[in-house]
């Protein structure tokens, strides 16, 4: 009954299926004029970065993505200077070799996005070396309470299941998800996942949103102790 709504939140990589957010937007467009060869891509895990920096990949056909477990003998390979260059969970790689991508970029010749967690990303951009550099630092924030309404009942409508939460609910789920896209992701799949449970097993208790429920999808992904 609810497999729909189910797939539809479900956390998997859907570049036409894109969620227009202001930090979205805003970290789209910064990347996209930026003159600077080095750039820092940060946020939180879930934040949407992976999603970004395949979204962008797909709009801009000089671009390639690598994974930040990639050695400097592979990178080497991959080295054209008339492309971007994205690494993705950039925190995976050797100190070394990111002061060897900043010495590329140094020359002018080659730019590079490295996409990476926050904190990683600041303890590298704190060392001398970098500090000194042009370097574009784009930070991927939380979506609003608003975005996240606006998020989810877009895919509710789309599935002719709107106005399925109140108000309350939703402050709740936010509170609990703090605006990170995968935990809002994951958090509206699990609820689903225990009310097709529900709607299978002829729990009536359970067969429409309420407080239980969403305490219960909190306990199972950790978000609330038990």
């Amino acid at each position: 009954m609810y497999q729909n709504l189910i797939d539809e939140f479900s956390d998997v990589i859907k570049t036409n299926d894109v969620f227009n957010s202001f930090s979205f937007n805003f970290a789209l467009n910064t990347i996209e004029n930026s003159s600077h060869n080095l750039k820092f891509l940060i946020g939180t895990p879930g934040s949407g970065k992976t999603f970004l920096i395949n979204y962008y990949e797909k709009e801009h056909k000089e671009t390639l993505i690598l994974q930040g477990t990639i050695t400097r003998e592979e990178l080497i390979e991959f080295l054209y200077n008339d492309r971007l260059i994205i690494i993705d969970e950039a925190q995976l790689m050797d100190i070394k070799l990111i002061e060897y991508i900043r010495t590329l970029t140094d020359t002018k010749e080659y730019t590079f996005l490295l996409s990476m967690h926050t904190k990683e990303a600041k303890e590298i951009l704190n060392k001398e070396h970098f500090k000194t550099r042009n370097i574009d630092v784009i930070e991927l924030n939380p979506i609003t309470k608003a975005e996240m309404i606006q998020y989810i009942n877009a895919k509710l409508i789309k599935n002719n299941a709107n106005h399925i939460f109140s108000k309350k609910e939703f402050n709740i789920i936010y509170n609990y998800t703090n605006g990170n896209f995968r935990y809002i992701k994951k958090f509206i799949k699990t609820l689903f996942e225990l009310l097709d449970f529900a709607s299978k097993n002829n729990l009536s208790k359970y067969s429409k949103i309420n407080d239980c429920l969403i305490t219960m999808t909190a306990i199972k992904l950790g978000l609330q102790n038990v």
